[in-house]
């Protein structure tokens, strides 16, 4: 019962964002890490080292950072700011302790990261420019662009600055792959991690080091769960590649209105009222999960999963019953972490067989 507990916060935090006027996504994120770090405690069971700790160090700073910055409308109190005077001054503390123990631990890695730390959270601290606050006269820094929140995917990057906590968790990923072999995987993250304190756009490669490193642990590990996975990653990141090559269309200029600017104006706000109660539910969208539910349920069918059959069902379901804006495809993604929570793992399997008192099966070819 203890294997599959890390899979109950993943599947929360994958399944809170489907509900209207929910958590914000901050709080998900929390919980999908939570999950994964209790994951990472089995696997460091196993294989014990120094990333463990780093990865539980970087994973939770950047998870409070997060949640913090996604708050919006909920009443949070002042530490949930990005780039403050505490967050600073917390990231000082933090670099000082990964020094110290990498002086008591003799550790390369530790020192290398806690001398990466330091450098990101002192070149990234914003400087604190001056801003009035006093009619149309007001200025202050330029952000970059905030993503709209009723549009399904944006491409927008994050109104929000770099995460040095991230450097951290780039650390753990070195420091696990000091342990043995150097795998594609481990390359791919670092370098995601690091390239996302200069552009947005680097977490790209952490999904690819995700897939990499999941294929490692299905080749120890088979089951429906990795197939589950790439197609609920590929249900994402599809919709962000036709929004990044879609053509870019000039907005709509008003020009030489006159005296009846004020009333176009009006009947301009009237109609965008009016559109936005129409429904969610896409044609293309609602065509494209009628495919990939039949095809689950196929799969499902050949290979007696009812796990398989009861995301396919879930996923159709929630797609045509949408009233909101909601990424329907993380229920496929909740389908893969229950799966392989639910997968045994070979070990296991000798050691019930041998405990009934039968002999073990040579592997398969």
């Amino acid at each position: 019962m203890g294997a599959v507990v890390w899979a109950l916060p993943v599947v929360v935090g994958l399944v809170l964002p489907l509900w209207e006027d929910g958590p914000p996504p901050g709080a998900s994120s929390t919980l999908v890490i939570a999950g994964l770090l209790l994951r990472a405690r089995q696997a460091h069971a196993e294989r014990p080292g120094a990333w463990f700790p780093l990865l539980v160090a970087g994973s939770t700073m950047f998870a409070l950072a997060a949640a913090g910055e996604s708050a919006g409308g909920w009443s949070l109190p002042a530490w949930s700011v990005h780039f403050d005077l505490w967050r600073f001054l917390l990231g000082l503390v933090i670099a000082v302790g990964l020094g110290v123990w990498a002086w008591r631990a003799r550790s390369h890695t530790v020192a290398l990261t806690a001398a990466g730390y330091l450098a990101a959270v002192w070149c990234f601290e914003p400087s604190s420019a001056p801003v009035a606050e006093f009619g149309w006269m007001s200025y202050g820094p330029v952000g970059a662009p905030t993503p709209s929140p009723d549009a399904l995917v944006t491409v927008d990057p994050p109104a929000t600055g770099p995460y040095p906590e991230l450097v951290v968790v780039a650390g753990a990923v070195l420091a696990h792959a000091r342990l043995g072999r150097v795998r594609p995987w481990h390359v791919t993250a670092i370098a995601g991690l690091l390239g996302s304190l200069w552009h947005w756009g680097a977490f790209a490669l952490l999904v690819v080091a995700a897939v990499a490193a999941a294929h490692d642990l299905h080749a120890r590990r088979p089951g429906t769960w990795y197939p589950l996975l790439l197609v609920g990653v590929g249900l994402v990141v599809w919709p962000v590649l036709l929004a990044l090559t879609a053509p870019a269309w000039p907005g709509p200029t008003v020009e030489d209105l006159g005296a009846t600017a004020e009333v176009t104006t009006l009947v301009a706000v009237d109609r965008g009222s009016s559109a936005v109660a129409v429904s969610f539910v896409d044609y293309d969208d609602l065509f494209m999960a009628f495919v990939v539910a039949v095809g689950l349920a196929v799969w499902s069918w050949r290979r007696k999963s009812p796990i398989v059959a009861l995301t396919a069902v879930v996923y159709l379901g929630l797609t045509w019953l949408r009233t909101a804006p909601v990424r329907t495809e993380l229920v496929v993604l909740a389908g893969a972490a229950v799966a392989l929570a639910t997968t045994a793992a070979p070990g296991a399997a000798r050691t019930a067989g041998r405990s009934a008192g039968t002999p073990d099966l040579p592997p398969g070819p």
